[in-house]
């Protein structure tokens, strides 16, 4: 059990994570630790399957995800990841999954001119429709995915995802307290994956989920976050290499 909480993120952590493609072919020699560079550990935790439905506002140019801010919905629960920008080379969030708190950043966020969100907790149906009519926030995508679960080292968290829609994608993971803690973990992860790079395939243009599915189905969510050059940071992080000689 201690070993699952590594995936709950509180609203006083931060997410520092890195993606990477990998050969579905290498996945037995991860699971059986017999890869070119060994692991120190390999431990597996489990397999499921989530449904993530994202929200933005489509009449206003998506305000949200060309400012890297991700709401969403997964399996009822509401998540909103806010970018922490502390890195060049990977993704560092805070995320928010309480919708009281979520209200606060939105009113602030989206310049909501009117009377502040009062704090009232609403089931998943009412705050869906809270969303709308405060925010004009309506669904844009709806993913599910199958992930396996990963604790490498007994420190770093990884997880391989395969979206409906045919993507696949890793990801490692380390979460901090604080904020002057977000560097570190930033070069810690980029070592980890250049040591054992015979399975992480950082090189070219790495696309998470959500990014290949608006990059497929959304030419115009697409060209809007082209615009906003949230893409050149999401698609072209600093090397691994730069990272570690800093």
């Amino acid at each position: 059990m201690k070993q699952l909480k590594l995936y709950n993120t509180q609203q006083n952590h931060f997410e520092v994570e890195r993606k990477f493609k990998f050969d579905g072919s290498k996945v037995i020699l991860l699971e059986k630790n017999n890869g070119k560079k060994l692991f120190d550990n390999v431990t597996f935790i489990s397999e499921k399957s989530f449904t993530d439905v994202y929200y933005d506002n489509h009449s206003e140019n998506y305000p949200l995800t060309t400012n890297d801010i991700w709401l969403r919905n997964r399996d009822n629960k509401w998540e909103c990841k806010t970018p922490v920008n502390l890195t060049a080379s990977m993704d560092s969030y805070h995320e928010l999954d309480d919708t009281n708190v979520i209200k606060e950043f939105l009113d602030k966020k989206l310049d909501v001119n009117k009377r502040r969100s009062e704090n009232i907790h609403y089931n998943n149906e009412e705050f869906k429709d809270f969303l709308f009519k405060k925010y004009n926030l309506t669904p844009i995508c709806t993913i599910t995915t199958q992930r396996r679960n990963y604790l490498l080292n007994n420190k770093f968290t990884m997880v391989l995802d395969t979206a409906d829609f045919g993507h696949s994608v890793g990801e490692i993971e380390l979460i901090v307290e604080s904020q002057n803690k977000v560097q570190d973990a930033e070069k810690r992860i980029a070592f980890f994956m250049k040591e054992h790079d015979w399975f992480f395939e950082t090189d070219g243009i790495v696309m998470g989920k959500l990014l290949a599915y608006i990059s497929r189905f959304n030419k115009k969510q697409w060209e809007c976050m082209n615009n906003s050059n949230m893409l050149k940071k999401k698609l072209f992080p600093e090397t691994l290499d730069n990272v570690v000689t800093k």
